[in-house]
């Protein structure tokens, strides 16, 4: 009974998983690794330890060659491309490269995450500008991404993972190219959605983010996990199912 309970608190579960890229690139090698929902989880190392694979294993990027890889229960090898891209709809993506649409307007991008859930146009705006305002860049709306400066589209790109309030959000380097204030909006908007219920997994080399936090931090190095627990304290772990929902527009 309780060993049901610990696995329906899981939203995510990799166990003994490798990804080897061409021709003997060890990306990550025999990982386990369990994060409860309502979690934040900081992922560390060095470039090229293995955070950014990792990551893309969770949203089906890249497969492993070795082992299982569950999301929300779901074994992602397993999934069709259209049970995938449904289950993509609940995980939000701060990539590190931003993938933004540069001759579309901030709103336009960000709305992007909204529009597949089918969200009113009047939420969308509404949300849009609550989550703009909350980084920093209320005053950016209308302009197009490429004539942001790269702190501003990723902090576009962030707001863009958070928008459609997704259950699961994966961030890459999220304060890679910001200064300490901005830096600290971004945590900020990032704790705030992991108030509201969301899961946030934080790939980062950026120390001064979770050098005192009270969430769990494991470190990789050449693919493997050296430092942290990689199964979940409980008695840390944010409960969703008590954060009631307050309105449509909240972010």
């Amino acid at each position: 009974m309780n060993s049901a309970k610990n696995e329906s608190r899981i939203i995510v579960d990799l166990v003994k998983v490798s990804k080897t890229y061409h021709p003997d690139i060890h990306a990550v090698v025999d990982v386990s690794l369990s994060v409860n929902r309502g979690e934040i989880l900081f992922l560390t190392g060095r470039s090229g330890a293995g955070k950014t694979t990792i990551l893309h294993l969770l949203n089906r990027i890249e497969s492993p060659d070795k082992g299982l890889v569950e999301v929300a229960g779901q074994d992602l090898g397993k999934l069709s491309q259209g049970k995938m891209q449904k289950l993509r709809r609940s995980i939000g993506v701060a990539y590190q490269d931003f993938k933004l649409l540069p001759n579309r307007s901030v709103a336009q991008n960000i709305a992007i995450a909204m529009e597949v859930t089918y969200t009113r146009p009047s939420t969308i705006r509404t949300r849009t500008r609550d989550i703009l305002q909350r980084l920093g860049l209320a005053d950016k709306y209308h302009t197009p991404t490429a004539e942001l400066s790269r702190g501003e589209q990723q902090r576009v790109t962030i707001a863009r993972a958070v928008a459609g309030r997704p259950q699961l959000i994966l961030t890459d380097e999220p304060t890679g190219n910001l200064d300490h204030e901005t830096t600290t909006l971004v945590m900020d908007l990032l704790s705030h959605c992991n108030k509201k219920g969301a899961t946030i997994i934080i790939a980062t080399h950026d120390e001064s983010i979770y050098r005192q936090t009270e969430h769990r931090v494991i470190e990789l190095r050449a693919g493997r996990i050296v430092n942290g627990n990689p199964v979940p304290d409980d008695s840390r772990r944010h409960d969703p199912a008590t954060t009631e929902e307050t309105d449509n527009a909240d972010t």
